[in-house]
C-alpha cells in the first residue's frame, strides 16, 4: 500500500534558527547529565553485560545482553505513578517534563530530554513539544530531529512504534544512544546492517527476521537547508521501507506496530507482532543485537529460548 504524503510537513518550512545544534547540543547533553545526576533526577539503572554468539543456519551473530542489577527503584516509581494517575496508561512524563532532564529545543516541534531511567550514558529522547500519539506516521519533523542529534554526535536513533513494538509512553518520541558502545564495535549488528552495498533502494540482510534497510542521507555539519533536505529524503526512504514491508496505517490512521533503527549509515524497519515472548520484552534495540533482561533467572530463560528465536517470535 502506497502511503500518501501525510508524512510531509503540514505547513511552512522547517526552521532551525536559535535551536541547539552540533557541538553545542552535545555539550549541553553532558552538562545536563552531570547536574541531573547530582540532584537525583537522573536514575540510571545499573547493569552488567554478557555476550552471546548465536548461529542460525548460515549466519552467526553476536548479541550484547544486559542484566539489570536492581529494578526496585524503577518499580517503586511505577507503583507511585499508578497510584497518582487513575489510568496509568494516560500518564505522560513529557507534559509536563522534568525540568532537571531538559536539554533544549531542537526545532519548532521537537525538544531534547534525558532518559530518566537510562541504562547507557547520555541516552537522549527527542520529544514532540505538543502531544502527538506515538504511532502517528513519522514525518519530516521527526527525521529532522533525528538528523540534528546525529549531527551532534554519532549515535543509534531508534523508534518503538506502539506498545507491541516496545513503546511504554503514548507521547510521540524517538530515542538515541551514543556510539560506539565499545572499542570493538559500534553495536552488535552494525556489521550486517551497515553493509557497504546499501543504497537508496531497500534491501534485506542475512538477519533471519522480516526487515528492510536503506542508506541514510547524512550531511554531517550542514546548513539549515541541507539538513531539511536530508530529513525529507530520509522520511521518503523510511516510508518506502514501510511500503515494502506492507506496514500501513490502521483504520484510526495510526501505523501498525514496527521498530525503526537509524544511524549515519542506514535506516532499518522491522514489523512487529508482539511486545514480548515468554515474558522477555524486546524493543527496537533488540534488532540491533542488544537485549535487556530483568535478572539472572530471565537470562537463563533467554538462553533456553535463544536470542535470534526471540527476535523471530516478536517480529511479524
Amino acid at each position: 500500500m502506497q502511503i500518501s504524503n501525510q508524512h510531509k510537513p503540514l505547513e511552512g518550512k522547517l526552521i532551525l534558527t536559535n535551536y541547539l545544534r552540533g557541538k553545542a547540543l552535545w555539550q549541553h547533553v553532558t552538562t545536563v547529565t552531570d547536574s541531573a545526576l547530582a540532584c537525583g533526577a537522573l536514575e540510571s539503572i545499573p547493569t552488567h553485560s554478557e555476550m552471546r554468539e548465536i548461529s542460525d543456519t548460515e549466519i552467526t551473530v553476536s548479541f550484547q545482553v544486559r542484566i539489570v542489577e536492581n529494578l526496585r527503584r524503577k518499580s517503586r516509581a511505577a507503583q507511585q505513578r499508578a497510584r497518582q494517575v487513575p489510568n496509568a496508561k494516560d500518564f505522560n512524563p513529557f507534559l509536563p517534563y522534568d525540568s532537571a532532564l531538559y536539554v533544549g529545543e531542537l526545532t519548532d516541534h521537537y525538544r531534547c530530554l534525558l532518559n530518566k531511567y537510562n541504562v547507557l550514558d547520555h541516552h537522549i529522547l527527542m520529544v514532540t513539544n505538543q502531544f502527538v500519539p506515538q504511532q502517528t506516521p513519522l514525518d519530516t519533523e521527526d527525521f529532522l530531529a533525528a538528523q540534528i542529534c546525529l549531527e551532534a554526535h554519532d549515535g543509534l536513533v531508534f523508534y518503538n512504534g506502539g506498545s507491541a513494538a516496545g513503546a511504554s509512553v503514548e507521547h510521540k518520541h524517538l530515542q538515541m544512544i551514543p556510539l560506539p558502545l565499545s572499542a570493538e564495535c559500534n553495536f552488535p549488528f552494525d556489521g550486517l546492517l551497515s553493509l557497504s552495498g546499501i543504497t537508496d533502494q531497500p534491501i534485506s540482510t542475512e538477519l533471519p527476521f522480516p526487515h528492510k534497510v536503506v542508506a541514510t542521507e547524512f550531511t554531517g555539519t550542514a546548513s539549515r537547508r541541507e539538513l531539511s533536505k536530508a530529513a525529507e529524503t530520509n522520511c521518503d526512504n523510511y516510508h518506502h521501507l514501510l511500503t515494502e514491508l506492507n506496514i500501513s496505517p490502521n483504520n484510526d490512521g495510526l501505523m501498525s506496530a514496527h521498530n525503526m533503527l537509524m544511524t549515519r549509515n542506514f535506516i532499518c524497519v522491522i514489523p512487529r507482532s508482539r511486545e514480548s515472548y515468554q515474558g522477555i520484552a524486546v524493543n527496537a534495540l533488540g534488532f540491533a543485537g542488544m537485549l535487556l533482561v530483568k535478572n539472572e533467572d530471565q537470562l537463563k530463560q533467554l538462553d533456553d529460548v535463544g536470542c535470534l528465536a526471540l527476535l523471530k517470535a516478536v517480529s511479524l
